[in-house]
């Protein structure tokens, strides 16, 4: 089995910092989820915002990836490429954004039906579900416990709200680089997989079906949609483990 490196604690103040300007970018861009912006404009301004507090976009060129943000609207699951479509009330969007500080990365996502959850109560409950679903997995993640009761403690929220784990994506490790080991599930069953210790740092990412958990990949090779044409929602916190859970950093 994998080790996974331990951060120091000069290592996750850095971190934690990554994660307040990702963080400030969030704050800066959520008020502009509206009708009628462009997913493009919202974009401009998560770069902007992230590049004023001396820090990088972690996405932009990243595997080849051209923006700071991934946006994926209704039925995009992940890596919607920012485009010039203008948001409508009753979309659901979920903005996943990335900041390098000091060579250290943050990662974080959240989720908004535009205009208000009134306009489309099916799909905040959704939002909602999947939120709960988060917060259970970052209370999983403690000293001592192990990768499989994250991905449980996601599961059973999920399948209790009647919806489908996207099994193909899930959370990760992250630090120096944004992607490191380990993957962490979305489902799983308690006490299986790597064990945990204080001071591994995780992103947490349950990626959700309103409908079936099938996908597939748009013909400009990043999105990914579902196959049956329902709605998807993924919300991601990042932040180190502790003995109590995981404290979130974004």
């Amino acid at each position: 089995m994998k080790k996974i490196k331990i951060k120091t604690p000069e290592e996750i103040k850095i971190m934690r910092k990554a994660g307040a300007i990702l963080k400030a970018t969030q704050d800066k861009i959520r008020p502009h989820v509206k009708a009628g912006v462009t997913l493009k404009y919202i974009d401009e301004l998560a770069e902007k915002e992230i590049r004023s507090q001396g820090s990088e976009p972690a996405f932009k060129g990243l595997y080849g990836f051209p923006a700071t943000c991934c946006m994926s609207v209704n039925s995009t699951v992940v890596h919607g490429i920012p485009d010039d479509y203008k948001l409508q009330d009753g979309d659901l969007i979920s903005i996943d954004c990335g900041v390098i500080y000091k060579n250290m990365f943050s990662d974080a996502t959240f989720s908004v039906v535009v205009g208000g959850d009134h306009k489309h109560p099916e799909r905040a409950k959704f939002s909602s579900c999947v939120r709960d679903a988060l917060i259970a997995g970052c209370e999983a993640a403690k000293s001592g416990n192990h990768i499989g009761d994250i991905g449980h403690a996601i599961q059973s929220v999920i399948k209790k709200g009647g919806y489908s784990v996207c099994r193909e994506y899930g959370g990760h490790g992250l630090g120096k680089e944004l992607h490191e080991d380990p993957f962490v599930f979305n489902y799983g069953r308690p006490g299986t997989g790597m064990k945990l210790a204080a001071g591994m740092t995780l992103a947490i990412e349950p990626v959700i079906a309103s409908g079936l958990g099938n996908v597939k990949t748009m013909e400009d090779g990043w999105g990914v949609v579902t196959v049956d044409g329902k709605d998807a929602c993924q919300w991601e916190h990042c932040g180190v483990v502790t003995d109590d859970g995981l404290e979130v950093f974004a």
